[in-house]
């Protein structure tokens, strides 16, 4: 007979039990109708415990890994708006007029927690284990929440982080959404809540669909004010990495002022958010800056990758700007300084000879302080010595990586460097393209050399298309530059006449707009009711067909019910 785990005391037991032998503990079920009972044995290997969280998508639970013997959280997707109830056997059954809405959301989550669970362990990232399909509906594993919120952390230490205490804590935040983004996936929810801090750093969690993270949805939705980017309050506004971008300067905005930045829709109306800096004046003009640029109210102005955030928001080179006029003077300028003060002295040392020479008696005290001929030697070497090293040859920076010239002591000795980011398809990211000097010029030991690096090709996030209609995602396509194609796909009335059924790039992938061109799939006029033609994405397509759109029935529950009866949303 298969097993349960006694949640108390990790014994197996048998399925049935009323408690367990061992210790004790009482299986009688304890969660709210619509829930799936205490110590339910999901797909042969998952012990259901109690009801821990309640949100638009669905219902989630501390449960027990009987394989690997560990606690877990599962999530179960049963989104209250669209779902009536359970069955007896544990179905969920959606709402009569919502099956197809039901079908498709439900396979935007599968698809979102299985790309999850193919990333593994990432740094950064609460662990997403295993993804079940079972009672018609799909459950997504993940690992437990430890440590403290972000929110519980910064309320212990009661002062603002600094901004290189900012940084350590949230770049392994910054990577990880950089990794999601590489894999297509966007969260959409990065907030205070969602970030644990524990003994092996920050770990972001709170994955969810679009439904979710988009107000006026089919979902009842779940945005975090103040961190929630302006798009995400209209279900006719398209979403992209700039979208987390958005959440992450409201992250670090947090982190170093103490303060929850302002609603972005609020924003949209009057924007009246202060600067970082103005808050704090310690924070690094810079920094404060970086956080602007990433929380831009249009996206298009927003600094558009996690990882140019991070670029943005790091110090400086050391000696750049601010503290001693000596601090940032290398070996090299030193050794310059030495040469000219020996001169000097020489140079003074004549003066005095000279006179001395002119007073009565003069050429006895000429004679009693002339110098030997020898001494006049470390005086021209030194003055040789002083101009050869003002001067210097302009290497050739082209073709170079940057990171690489900034590294080497030469380079930073005798050289400035400004530098112009350019996009470009031909060049690698952060090669340098171009210099302003000629090579083997020669110019003076400071000498700023403009450098134009490569930022490599002009890429955009393809922003979501499925269900929008084609001239809506033509319109914003054309405002992010991307250049695409229309092709017409045969339409069984599924789909609205003109309405967009996917493309040929997932959401979030990155589109090079001077080389690439994305097919834009459309449904035609629906066709006659005896035609047997059906509107079926070509096998490329990332997007899933629209959600119906009927219209929920009077008996659909209120905001705080949920399927089954009884249960409120935590």
């Amino acid at each position: 007979m298969r097993q349960i785990v006694c949640s108390n005391c990790m014994s197996r037991v048998e399925i049935g039990a009323r408690q367990c032998p061992y210790c004790g503990q009482s299986f009688a079920n304890t969660n709210p109708a619509g829930a799936l009972p205490v110590n339910t044995l999901l797909a042969g290997r998952y012990t259901m415990g109690k009801v821990i969280g309640v949100d638009g998508e669905g219902i989630e639970y501390a449960a027990i890994d009987g394989e690997l013997e560990r606690r877990v959280v599962v999530k179960e997707y049963i989104p209250f708006t669209i779902c009536a109830a359970r069955a007896a056997d544990g179905r969920v059954l959606p709402r009569q007029g919502r099956e197809v809405l039901y079908k498709t959301t439900r396979m935007d989550f599968v698809e979102m927690y299985r790309a999850l669970v193919s990333m593994g362990r990432t740094p950064g990232l609460v662990t997403v284990l295993d993804l079940v399909e079972a009672n018609d509906t799909a459950y997504a594993v993940r690992e437990p929440d430890e440590g403290m919120t972000m929110t519980q952390y910064l309320d212990e230490l009661r002062i603002p982080l600094t901004n290189e205490e900012a940084l350590t804590l949230l770049t392994p935040i910054v990577n990880g959404v950089e990794a999601m983004h590489r894999a297509g996936l966007l969260h959409r929810g990065i907030c205070p809540e969602n970030v644990r801090v524990t003994d092996e750093g920050a770990k972001l969690s709170g994955y969810a669909t679009l439904g979710l993270r988009t107000a006026n949805s089919d979902l009842k939705s779940k945005l975090s004010e103040g961190f929630a980017a302006p798009e995400q309050y209209s279900v006719a506004e398209f979403q992209g990495t700039y979208t987390d971008v958005y959440s992450l300067g409201a992250l670090f905005y947090f982190a170093v002022t103490g303060r929850t930045p302002l609603a972005a829709n609020l924003r949209r109306v009057q924007d009246t958010m202060p600067a970082a800096h103005a808050i704090l004046k310690q924070i690094p003009g810079y920094f404060s800056a970086g956080i602007a640029s990433a929380m831009r109210v249009a996206p298009n102005e927003r600094i558009q990758s996690a990882a140019s955030l991070l670029a943005a928001l790091t110090a400086p080179a050391p000696g750049a700007a601010g503290g001693s006029i000596f601090a940032g003077l290398t070996k090299r300028h030193w050794q310059i300084i030495g040469a000219c003060g020996a001169g000097f002295l020489v140079v003074m040392a004549l003066l005095i000879w000279f006179i001395v020479g002119m007073l009565p008696g003069g050429e006895e005290a000429t004679s009693s302080v002339s110098l030997p001929q020898s001494a006049s030697a470390p005086a021209s070497s030194a003055s040789q010595a002083a101009s050869a090293a003002e001067v210097v040859l302009v290497p050739e920076f082209k073709g170079q990586r940057y990171d690489d010239i900034i590294a080497q002591p030469a380079y930073r000795d005798n050289f400035r460097f400004k530098v112009v980011y350019e996009h470009s398809s031909t060049v690698a990211e952060g090669v340098v393209i171009s210099q302003d000097y000629l090579v083997n010029m020669e110019v003076p030991v400071g000498t700023t050399i403009e450098l134009t690096v490569s930022e490599g090709p002009n890429q955009v996030a393809m922003p979501a298309v499925a269900s929008h209609t084609r001239e809506s995602v033509e319109n914003q396509l054309s405002l992010l530059g991307i250049k695409y194609e229309l092709e017409w796909q045969a339409n069984d009335g599924s789909y609205a006449e003109d309405q967009v059924i996917g493309s040929d790039f997932a959401e979030g992938q990155m589109v090079d707009v001077d080389n690439d061109v994305v097919r834009i799939f459309v449904a035609e006029a629906p066709a006659p009711p005896t035609s047997s033609s059906t509107a079926t994405p070509p096998a490329t397509s990332s997007s899933t067909p629209p959600a119906s759109s009927d219209q929920t029935p009077a008996s659909e529950p209120t905001d705080n019910q949920t399927p089954g009866g009884g249960m409120t949303e935590g």
